[in-house]
């Protein structure tokens, strides 16, 4: 278990040394008046398909209901064009 004892302790003392050098940054920036950005990931959107693996059901869902809006608005606007769709 020394070895590991030993890794863990690497580990935390790299992860104590990034979280020192970041305070030091963020202090250094607010002396200068600016407020520290946060890095990473930003606001998820919420497209409402369920996202890629979790479900398929309401992706072919959201596909088909794009298509009938496209498909209405192209209605409405023959509609307003004055053009007559023969069947």
């Amino acid at each position: 278990m020394k070895i590991f004892d030993k890794i863990s302790d690497f580990f935390d003392d790299r992860r104590r040394v990034k979280h020192q050098r970041i305070r030091e940054k963020n202090d250094q920036l607010r002396a200068q008046g600016k407020t520290p950005l946060k890095k990473g990931w930003g606001t998820m959107v919420n497209t409402g398909s369920g996202g890629i693996n979790q479900d398929p059901t309401t992706r072919v869902y959201d596909v088909a209901q794009q298509q009938k809006n496209i498909s209405e608005e192209h209605d409405i606007k023959e509609r307003r064009s004055g053009e007559v769709k023969r069947k």
